[in-house]
């Protein structure tokens, strides 16, 4: 049983699978990583938290770290996807990014791919008109609740959270440190590939398909 505290606590608004009976619980966790359940009758005081509350999935820079169109996140957006791959629609749309010229200038790094599809997640959430957002995170990752805040904020909410929004950054990124068969093949999974034909395609092309594609679209492939 946990030990009851009689001052304030201060964390930040999470949720969490019940250890015990594996149903989903709103409440917050506090700086050590402690989680305590909402409870009714709970006295609750709400504050925007600074960003250093939250331990970072893995080092390297964020979307605040580096605001677009500052530093080298100057120039023209071109689309960026791992070669062995390009061919592949499916493919091109799940891992394929849209990073700025002075980056692709030099090799493509982890760091830079994760600012790339967190940007590319950002900018599907805010062209996604039709449906409303908590629908679209109930239907594919029953999380409506991370559908809070500016495009950005739900962009970040959903890495945070959700592992299938990481994994392909994972991949990617050992993939480019290792470039082994192993990591290719997981990334070339035949369900990720199912009914997609092979086709070449040229930078516009494949820029005009990143542009086209939607919200419920990108999450399915996740």
């Amino acid at each position: 049983m946990k030990e009851e505290h009689l001052g304030p606590i201060i964390g930040r608004v999470t949720s969490r699978k019940c250890p015990l009976c594996g149903h989903s619980e709103m409440g917050y966790t506090t700086p050590d990583g402690e989680f305590h359940a909402l409870k009714p009758g709970a006295l609750v005081q709400v504050s925007e938290m600074p960003e250093p509350m939250l331990q970072p999935i893995q080092a390297g820079p964020s979307l605040e770290d580096t605001p677009f169109g500052q530093g080298e996140d100057q120039g023209v957006y071109k689309p960026w996807v791992p070669e062995p791959l390009k061919r592949n629609k499916k493919l091109r749309l799940k891992f394929g990014v849209m990073a700025k010229g002075s980056v692709l200038g030099g090799p493509m790094t982890g760091d830079r791919y994760r600012l790339g599809f967190l940007r590319k997640l950002e900018k599907l959430i805010e062209r996604e008109v039709h449906t409303p957002l908590p629908v679209i995170l109930d239907r594919f990752f029953t999380a409506p609740h991370l559908a809070s805040g500016n495009p950005r904020q739900i962009a970040q909410a959903m890495w945070r959270e959700l592992e299938e929004v990481q994994r392909p950054v994972v991949l990617v990124s050992e993939w480019l440190e290792k470039q082994d068969q192993g990591t290719l093949a997981e990334m070339i999974d035949p369900r990720s590939t199912e009914g997609s034909a092979e086709e070449s395609v040229s930078e516009e092309e494949l820029s005009k398909e990143l542009e086209a594609l939607s919200l419920g679209e990108f999450l399915e492939m996740l």
